[in-house]
């Protein structure tokens, strides 16, 4: 007999742990799964929703694998005793590699076990199918049988795969296929193994795995012969075989075995034990114990399977890559955010810089019927966030789009109202009154022009402005492009040689230069019966009316986003070009965006401010209120009464 010296642990590389299969398999399964969600995303739905249905499909795919993995009640199929449960182990020999680890003490109860339960002394260590870990168990009940004092000899019987022989880097050949050949005697097939200083484990290699006829082999009257030798001289001969319904193996090595230790996991199918049991009694090696290998906790569902473990990491590997694309996703946002221009607005500070007089602001131009109009009580603060969207013209003193927008706090839809640039009304600073866009020109060093012009607006309707977003229209063109152009729907071809106007009939997704084009248009001009005519009716009203179609249509594109990245683009091509108020915070901003995004447009409250036209003593053409601003929003929200 050959000695070979102690056994050693199997330690793969570190690089061949990393980069194992089942590391490798778990990893690509969780990435296809993220790649799949943000597939279905950019398809169907929305960020949010699709993230939270990438978690959940993810989540029942674990739960289903772990119902269908749940433990086979072991003791109603397998009549022999349970001979141990095997938890778990870090490494495949536990019994030499950690003696005092829970797996190794298992190993150690069914080896006393298996002395104690089972007769016969000659017994085959198999499995029903692959990965239940019959060559570990043999190994291992091996080892601990050894250090318990019995004689053991231990057999590789899988002749096509030789696996134990890798446990000891023995060599393989000469082993059980010579030996049953009789190309070689027992003792040149034999090595002996150190278990420790008072214990070898003689073991008996596969031999060599790549001969046509090893199987047949497996049946000869020299293997019987050497069997009966190795039986006289230990009181327990393991021999590890293929899985029984696998590859055929375990059937000839059967006819020398007195019984088999039946290898289950615990997630083990009951048809396939049930089988393999059958078989083995038709042999002559029944089943006369067995070893739940690989468990987890005896209680709980086997959630440190092979497979589990896969699915684990993969769920893993998805949740992991979510979480990076969502971050990075997010920093994005908020350096678009961070980066974006700010100025202040402060209007409490204003007021008090600027009070008005006690009999408020007179003025020559305006009759006492029309100056009982051009203020508003104070609605409740509370009642609304309130956003002041001002477009300016190329040089920011003079504003050329005022758009109060309302979003109350209860369930009511928001509410929009464009002022009119030639309203005029009190100007704090000038203490008279003036077209209400002048006030974006500021008060001196005192009060900028953000927030002059949303003290003029409370002034006007006794709303308090809570932030301001401030575009110019050169900045315009490039919003609208960036959230992928807004579709404008004509009756009638409409043309502006002098805003450069040129829309046909029918909807058109407008670019940001058309959109531009159609929102400035003073002389528009429509193709009806196969000639131009004026466009009845334009005037700066229907430019606010053009205005506000535009920002509800631009607000729709910039709400609904395809995927992540979408998203990202559309924050930055906002932030690119808008000024924001110093108090509008990016979770503020989420919040209400987040609030408005199920907000059909078609629900959103339009108020049209009624004017009359009027010639000031210079002769100025303004446009002057004819009703109050409260009276208007009580209709719109009779349950926010304003005081």
């Amino acid at each position: 007999m050959s000695t070979s010296g102690s056994i050693v642990a199997p330690r793969p590389s570190r690089w061949r742990r990393i980069f194992s299969p089942a590391n490798v398999g778990s990893v690509a399964m969780g990435l296809v799964v993220f790649i799949l969600a943000v597939g279905w995303w950019n398809t169907h739905l929305g960020a949010f929703a699709a993230a939270a249905l990438s978690a959940v499909v993810t989540g029942i795919t674990w739960l289903i694998w772990w119902s269908f993995t749940k433990p086979t009640d072991l003791s109603g199929v397998i009549s022999s005793p349970l001979l141990g449960t095997v938890p778990v182990a870090a490494t495949p020999s536990p019994a030499l590699a950690s003696p005092k680890s829970a797996p190794a003490r298992a190993y150690l109860e069914a080896a006393a076990n298996l002395g104690e339960d089972t007769t016969g002394h000659i017994l085959l260590v198999s499995s029903p199918v692959p990965g239940q870990g019959a060559s570990t168990v043999a190994l291992n009940l091996a080892i601990s049988a050894t250090r318990s004092g019995r004689k053991v000899v231990l057999i590789d019987g899988d002749v096509a795969a030789g696996g134990l022989s890798r446990f000891g880097h023995t060599d393989p050949t000469p082993g059980l296929v010579e030996l049953a050949s009789g190309e070689a005697t027992l003792a040149q097939a034999s090595r002996l193994w150190t278990v420790d200083p008072e214990s070898r484990l003689p073991f008996i290699p596969s031999g060599a795995t790549d001969r046509t006829d090893k199987v047949a082999l497996l049946r000869s009257a020299q293997l019987a012969r050497a069997i009966d030798e190795l039986s006289e001289r230990a009181d327990l001969l393991l021999i590890d075989t293929a899985p029984v319904n696998w590859n055929g193996a375990a059937v000839p090595l059967a006819a020398h075995a007195d019984g088999t230790v039946l290898v289950v996991s615990d997630g083990a199918e009951t048809e396939s034990i049930t089988t393999t049991q059958e078989r083995l009694e038709e042999v002559g090696a029944p089943v006369v114990g067995y070893v739940i290998n690989r468990t987890g906790d005896s209680t709980d569902r086997p959630l440190g399977s092979p497979l589990n473990r896969m699915l684990k990491r993969s769920v893993a590997t998805f949740l992991i890559t979510l979480a990076v694309f969502a971050s990075w996703n997010a920093f994005q946002i908020w350096n678009s955010w961070r980066t974006v221009e700010r100025d202040e607005l402060n209007v409490a500070v204003a007021e008090d810089l600027l009070p008005l007089p006690a009999g408020g602001i007179v003025s020559e131009d305006i009759d006492e019927e029309s100056a009982s109009v051009v203020t508003a009580p104070p609605t409740p603060e509370g009642e609304f966030t309130s956003f002041l969207i001002v477009g300016s013209d190329k040089g920011g003193s003079r504003a050329d789009a005022i758009i109060l927008t309302m979003i109350p706090t209860g369930n009511e839809p928001p509410l929009m109202v464009s002022l009119p640039r030639d309203l005029y009304l009190p100007n704090r600073c000038f203490q008279n009154y003036s077209r209400i866009n002048a006030n974006l020109a500021g008060c001196g060093d005192e009060v900028n022009g953000p927030t002059l012009l949303a003290l003029a607006v409370e002034d006007f309707t006794g709303v308090h402005v809570d932030h301001f977003a401030l575009f110019d229209f050169d900045g315009f063109e490039s919003i609208i492009d960036g959230v992928g152009g807004v579709e404008i729907c004509l009756t009638y071809a409409v043309r502006d040689s002098r805003s450069d106007l040129d829309l046909p009939a029918g909807c058109t997704v407008a670019t940001g230069e058309q959109a531009l084009a159609w929102v400035r248009s003073r002389h528009t001009q429509e193709f009806v019966q196969g000639s131009w005519r004026t466009m009845p009716g334009v005037s700066d009203l229907t430019r606010n009316q053009r205005q506000q179609d535009v920002i509800l249509a631009m607000v729709a594109k910039a709400r609904s986003f395809a995927s992540p990245n979408d998203l990202t683009a559309k924050v930055a091509s906002l932030t690119d070009f808008f000024t924001f108020d110093d108090q509008l915070g990016l979770p503020e901003a989420i919040s209400i965006a987040w609030g408005l995004r199920e907000v059909s447009l078609e629900r959103v409250y339009r108020i049209e401010i009624p004017v009359k036209h009027h010639r000031t003593n210079e002769g100025a053409a303004v446009l002057i209120p004819t009703e109050s601003f409260n009276v208007l929003l009580e209709a719109v929200y009779p349950k926010l009464k304003p005081t």
